[in-house]
């Protein structure tokens, strides 16, 4: 197996603790369009966010209004906004030590890639907040590829980056592919990524990242640390 060159995180629930945040989010966001709070209605959204954790919230929102691309934008711009003001509030904390662990991956010549289902304008205040930048190579958000996961564009779009930032020449037996959700392992596995880590230390279990095709579940997302020494 090649040496790792790059590691491609997902933020919620991977890198970041989520603690609801997201559903919270969704659910303000639905009831915005006149969703009835706690009605069977209501629960079923708020179950397929559930289920489909890790997608590009737009698709998701497309999906549960039934492809009224209006109403799913409009719900999408309340969702954004809630979740900004979340962000900004201070209530999403980086898991313990993983700001040290960028440092780490990177001292080793590892390049670090954060990618996210949550559009750039969420991803960028996340990055200021949990002051990320300065100890990343790059990110992607699912708004600047043409399909969010389970498509692998963001994993190829950080590939791309890199190469281009490092004057490199990576290929997917390079790449390690960490999340916690199933989607987030789809992604990876259809990426062709050497390696496809589930974590977790969001709401997923070890069975059900495996079942994804995880090829190696931890707890936390620094436990790669095993992989690359």
């Amino acid at each position: 197996m090649a040496l790792t060159k790059l590691v491609v995180f997902d933020v919620a629930g991977t890198t970041a603790k989520d603690d609801g945040l997201v559903i919270k989010a969704f659910q303000d966001a639905i009831v915005s369009m006149g969703v009835v709070k706690s009605s069977p209605e209501f629960n079923a959204m708020t179950q397929y966010v559930i289920d489909t954790m890790g997608q590009r919230k737009l698709d998701v929102l497309t999906h549960l209004f039934e492809g009224d691309l209006e109403k799913a934008n409009q719900a999408h711009d309340r969702f954004v906004a809630g979740y900004l003001e979340l962000v900004a509030n201070g209530e999403l904390e980086e898991f313990e030590g993983i700001t040290d662990f960028f440092k780490t991956l990177r001292s080793k010549g590892v390049g670090v890639a954060i990618t996210t289902g949550f559009p750039r304008e969420i991803l960028d205040l996340i990055l200021e907040k949990l002051a990320w930048s300065e100890f990343i190579d790059l990110s992607v958000a699912a708004s600047e590829v043409a399909e969010g996961r389970p498509a692998p564009d963001m994993i190829f779009r950080s590939v791309e980056l890199f190469n281009v930032i490092k004057g490199a020449s990576i290929g997917m037996d390079d790449v390690i592919v960490v999340g916690d959700t199933e989607t987030d392992m789809e992604s990876g596995v259809r990426s062709g990524a050497s390696i496809v880590v589930g974590v977790t230390s969001g709401s997923r279990t070890r069975e059900g990242l495996e079942e994804a095709g995880a090829t190696h579940v931890f707890a936390f997302s620094t436990k790669i640390i095993e992989l690359i020494d």
